[in-house]
């Protein structure tokens, strides 16, 4: 084998800068992390170039020997606890922190074991092996060739389509429930921790233990958390995580997959948790992605969809697709019944036994109706009284879905109003679409259109977008004659235009410094909201 690259793990034939990943092969790799060509594990394994580093500790490229191909290594160094100087391979532990090092350690090797077992997988890497060495513990883990998810959303320009995400994402959700399962928990999902294969399939990384992914007064380090993709309890210390805490982070990944854009921080969303999403996307994503967004971003965790299988269910069910699927299914037995002649009871084809029995059935009524009346008068007053007491009976029985509502028509209320009157238990949620509208109808803040549309059914705590009126496109011109030119550009802002500067002209009736009205408007005119509006302004009596 020849020469590897310290930068790529490849064979370069000893070149100082290789040519395949552009490493400089006299860098210096700088403390606190492993120097470059440092060989553990019995000589197996090769350490290069720093990969990344977070507070639970850090990644390399490496190289196996016996497996004969590039891995990564993961070095369990908790920053602010323990250190290495120089060209040292040795970790020193803070004096007074050799316990609680000891416990973390302990808890890595733990937690990474699990992992390792969930080689089933495809969404995450494979562990390959677990040690300890020089006083710290390790992770090998198989090497992946990919580009951050980041990358690929800005490659995709920006976004990508709900079609896209959905098969991206499944298997993604498919490894998280499988963890939980396992109680395993990753609390750092974010797109900075999703890598997209060569395949197109993500992978998921990133993971640490708990005690990373959560804030502590008795922490002595910082806890990585991903901003905008934390939930809230992340931030809490009185609050535990759980499988709603990956839910947090998940949807807002998809979130911003969709929108190109995260959330804002969990905590800045406690007072107001609404989710702001342009009108381009929204219009695109079908109405259950946006209330499974919703629901998997509510900020207190007893509103948050609690599991990923409901996060499944609540991204692949669309009532449509259902409807749809419960159309065909019923199609497709009225079919089979139709083409049903295949010869039964001795040869007698389907239908006719089904034809036979009907009117078997009706003659046995017929005589036994006979028999009835010539021992019961028909009282035909008492018949009727009692068919739409029965009637009225059966509709009250009539099981009614307690998880369904009937959604309301927004249209043409005032967004404010709804939204301040709005309590945190209501059945649905209202999220505005980023972009307003211009609207002849409907005055500056009234609700245009909305999705679901009024009467449709919904389950309850559905949510509802809806998009605002910026007011009439073409709006009217105040009057400003004899306004100073502060108060008359002061009064055009408000009713949507902007002032620019005209020309200067004699007046008999207007004092100078004063307005004299339009360049070429008159108050009253229609002018599009927005555009710039000329004013002519007094120099006083011509002289």
């Amino acid at each position: 084998m020849g020469q590897l690259c310290l930068g790529c793990m490849k064979e370069n034939n000893g070149e100082k800068i290789c040519p395949l990943c552009g490493f400089d092969s006299s860098t210096e790799q700088p403390a606190p992390f492993l120097p470059l060509g440092v060989k553990l594990q019995d000589n197996n394994y090769l350490v290069g170039r720093k990969i990344d580093n977070n507070a639970e500790g850090a990644r390399y490229i490496g190289f196996s020997e016996k497996m004969n191909s590039p891995v990564i290594i993961h070095e369990f160094m908790p920053a602010g606890i323990c250190g290495r100087a120089k060209g040292k391979t040795n970790v020193v532990v803070r004096s007074g922190y050799e316990d609680e090092y000891k416990k973390l350690n302990e808890k890595f090797l733990g937690y990474y074991r699990n992992i390792a077992r969930m080689k089933e997988l495809s969404a995450i890497a494979p562990i390959f092996d677990i040690f300890t060495e020089n006083g710290v513990s390790y992770t090998v883990e198989e090497y992946f060739d990919s580009i951050p998810f980041t990358e690929y959303i800005e490659r995709r320009g920006g976004n990508i389509d709900w079609n896209t995400a959905r098969q991206l994402f499944m298997p993604i959700i498919t490894a998280l429930s499988s963890l939980h399962e396992a109680a395993i928990g990753h609390y750092g999902v974010s797109p900075e921790n999703i890598y997209v294969l060569p395949s197109g399939k993500l992978r998921l990384g990133g993971f640490a233990i708990e005690d990373f992914r959560k804030t502590s007064s008795e922490s002595e380090f910082e806890p990585d958390l991903m901003d905008g993709c934390a939930a809230i309890e992340q931030y809490t210390e009185d609050e535990d995580v759980d499988e709603a805490t990956d839910v947090y982070g998940f949807t807002a990944t998809l979130f911003y997959a969709l929108t190109g854009r995260l959330p804002e921080n969990s905590c800045d969303r406690k007072a107001d948790g609404r989710l702001p999403i342009p009108t381009a996307v929204f219009k695109k994503l079908p109405s259950h992605v946006v209330t499974a967004l919703a629901g998997g971003l509510q900020v207190p965790a007893k509103k948050r969809i609690a599991t990923f299988e409901e996060m499944r269910a609540q991204l692949t069910a669309a009532p449509t697709v259902k409807a749809i699927q419960a159309e065909a299914n019923r199609n497709e037995r009225q079919n089979e019944a139709a083409d049903g002649y295949a010869p039964k009871k001795g040869g007698v084809p389907g239908y006719a036994w089904a034809v036979l029995s009907i009117l078997s059935c009706m003659l046995i009524l017929l005589v036994a109706g006979i028999f009835w009346i010539r021992e019961h008068p028909l009282d035909l007053g008492m018949f009727a009284s009692q068919t739409e007491e029965e009637s009225v009976q059966a509709s009250e029985d009539t099981p009614v879905d307690p998880n369904a509502i009937s959604v309301p028509n927004l249209v043409g209320k005032n967004y404010n109003d709804i939204i301040a009157k709005q309590s945190a238990d209501s059945e649905y949620t209202i999220i505005k679409a980023n972009e307003e509208i211009f609207s002849d109808k409907y005055s500056e803040g009234q609700i245009v259109t909305q999705s679901p549309e009024a009467a449709d059914k919904a389950e309850r705590g559905c949510v509802i977008v809806v998009t605002v009126s910026k007011g009439f496109a073409n709006r009217e011109l105040p009057n400003i004659a004899g306004q100073t030119v502060d108060s008359a550009v002061g009064t055009l802002n408000e009713n949507g235009f902007i002032a620019s500067p005209g020309s200067y002209s004699s007046s008999d009736t207007v004092e100078a410094g004063k307005v004299i009205g339009y360049e070429n408007y008159n108050a009253g005119d229609l002018a599009p909201y927005g555009s710039k509006i000329s004013i002519k302004v007094s120099t006083g009596p011509e002289r």
